[in-house]
C-alpha cells in the first residue's frame, strides 16, 4: 500500500476509451505466465495486448508507448472504466506501472472500491470538465497536471481547469494513507462517547 496523497502532478496519459474492462487491463494469459513472480513484475503485463504485438515488440502507437507520454501518473479514460471482472490485479497492474490517479466520466463500481483500497485515486468528472481536459491534452506538447485531493480540484499548466468527485471515506483513506481499518479506529474516542452517552440516557440498553 502506498503512502499520503494529498496532491499529485505530470503528464496525464489520454487513453480516451469507454468500456475499458479488467480484461484489457490485466489479461488472462500473460496474467498466468508470470503468477507467483510477485506483484512488482505486473508493470508487464497491463494493457498487455495492446501495449505488445505477437512477436513482444512494443507498438508505437500505442499511447502508452508514446516517448512524451512515458511516466506519466495520470490516466486520463473516458465513461465505465474498470468494468468486467472483480479481479483487484487490475488496480494493482496500474499502480506498479506508475499510476497514482484515473480520471474519467464513471467508474465500474468494483473496480472503484478497489481503487480506494489500494490507494490509487478514481477521479470521476462531469461532461464539461472531461472535455475540457481532452481539450488541453490535445496539444503538441502535452501540459503539466495537478491534482489537489483535498480541494478537489483539477488544474492544468495552473490554470484551473474543473472538480472531480469521489467517495468521502474512500478519498479520506487515500490522503491519510490508511486502510479501512485505521481510519474506523481514529474515530474510537467518539463512538465510546457515544455509546456511554446513550447508555446513561437509556440505561436498559447495557442490560
Amino acid at each position: 500500500m502506498t503512502g499520503k496523497l494529498t496532491s499529485l502532478e505530470g503528464v496525464a496519459v489520454p487513453l480516451l476509451w469507454d468500456n475499458v474492462d479488467t480484461d484489457a487491463l490485466v489479461p488472462a494469459a500473460p496474467h498466468k505466465r508470470i503468477n507467483g513472480g510477485g506483484r512488482d513484475r505486473l508493470r508487464e503485463i497491463l494493457f498487455h495486448e495492446f501495449r505488445f504485438d505477437a512477436a513482444g515488440q512494443l507498438k508505437p502507437d500505442f499511447v502508452l508507448n508514446e516517448v512524451q507520454f512515458a511516466q506519466g501518473p495520470i490516466l486520463l479514460a473516458g465513461e465505465n472504466f474498470g468494468c468486467g471482472s472483480s479481479r483487484e490485479v487490475a488496480v494493482w497492474a496500474l499502480l506498479d506501472y506508475g499510476f497514482r490517479a484515473v480520471i474519467a466520466r464513471s467508474f465500474a463500481e468494483i473496480f472503484e472500491q478497489n481503487a480506494y483500497k489500494n490507494h490509487l485515486l478514481p477521479a470521476t468528472v462531469d461532461a464539461p470538465t472531461h472535455a475540457r481536459i481532452v481539450s488541453a491534452l490535445s496539444r503538441p506538447r502535452p501540459p503539466q497536471m495537478s491534482i489537489d485531493l483535498l480541494a478537489r480540484r483539477i488544474a492544468i499548466d495552473d490554470q484551473s481547469i474543473g472538480s472531480f468527485s469521489a467517495d468521502e471515506m474512500g478519498l479520506e483513506m487515500i490522503v491519510q494513507g490508511v486502510d479501512e481499518f485505521a481510519l474506523t479506529a481514529q474515530y474510537i474516542p467518539d463512538i465510546a462517547a457515544t455509546q456511554r452517552r446513550l447508555t446513561e440516557a437509556c440505561p436498559w440498553l447495557a442490560a
